[in-house]
């Protein structure tokens, strides 16, 4: 038996915890003590968060607008109306991402960052950036009477959904 969402850590049983897409992952196993018997011989199965989704990346609202058709033009409008500089152009829906109410992480400065750092990113939002979740060798520190870290992994790449792709997994 173990604890939901956690990683299994029996004494000698190996086990992956990851990191934020900037920080190292570990492989880790479980060793025997009284805090591993208290801890149902299970382990965090990540850092944790420090702030929500919405804190980190703000709120946005997705709705349908008129664009048109024209491939120069990038005019937007509220109603299906021709395009005033291109009339025999027509015009098509699309979606269009309204910002309600900014976010705390700077998503630019976190793509810059983690380029500097060498690690390919691909997909991934304000959401999941590093700077919202706890730092993992702390969160490690405080199960250390219950695991112990084998192998530390630097990230090389990441690959996520977007913020335009729906996901269903995200919670």
């Amino acid at each position: 038996m173990i604890r939901k969402g956690c990683t299994p850590s029996r004494p000698g049983q190996e086990g992956f915890v990851g990191g934020s897409m900037g920080d190292d992952s570990v492989i880790l196993e479980g060793v025997a003590g009284p805090e591993a018997e208290a801890s149902l011989f299970s382990t965090v199965h990540g850092a944790g968060r420090v702030m929500s989704r919405t804190q980190a990346a703000g709120r946005i609202r997705r709705r349908k607008r008129w664009a048109c058709r024209n491939r120069d033009c990038d005019r937007i409008f509220d109603a299906n109306t021709a395009c005033p500089d291109h009339p025999d152009a027509g015009v098509k829906k699309v979606w269009v991402e309204e910002q309600l109410k900014p976010g705390l992480v700077d998503w630019p400065a976190v793509q810059t960052r983690l380029r500097k750092q060498g690690i390919v990113l691909v997909g991934g939002g304000a959401d999941e950036a590093p700077e919202v979740y706890k730092r993992l060798p702390d969160v490690l520190a405080a199960h250390a009477g219950s695991v112990r870290v084998t192998h530390t992994l630097r990230p090389l790449g990441v690959a996520m959904a977007g913020r335009d792709v729906h996901d269903p997994y995200k919670d």
